[in-house]
């Protein structure tokens, strides 16, 4: 199982999707914003998947995403984002909220 991190300015959401995708022993990050996530990039043994908010403060989910794309130490983790919103430049894939948790799990599989 590999590790993953989630970035969601939402504590109830970081902790619904922890409990979600690490019920099969996967090792999970939390970061509450951009800034924190790409700061976790650094400490820590690469994921092999990050699940992504775009509506964040601090530093959102479209800057975290070009910071991401310019690093070529990290710019070919996935990266699923969690929004409304469109897919933007970046992600491989876009789940509307509230999630589809059947297709959250199928994806984190294929990931990880």
């Amino acid at each position: 199982m590999g590790r993953l991190l989630i970035v969601d300015d939402e504590v109830a959401i970081r902790e619904t999707l922890t409990e979600l995708v690490g019920k099969d022993g996967r090792d999970i990050l939390t970061a509450s914003d951009g800034q924190e996530a790409l700061e976790r990039l650094i400490e820590v043994p690469r994921p092999c998947l990050i699940l992504l908010d775009l509506m964040m403060p601090r530093m959102d989910g479209w800057e975290f995403l070009q910071r991401k794309s310019a690093d070529p130490l990290i710019a070919d983790i996935p990266t699923i984002v969690l929004s409304a919103s469109g897919r933007p430049a970046g992600a491989k894939h876009q789940l509307a909220k509230p999630v589809d948790v059947e297709r959250l799990l199928a994806l984190v599989d294929q990931y990880c």
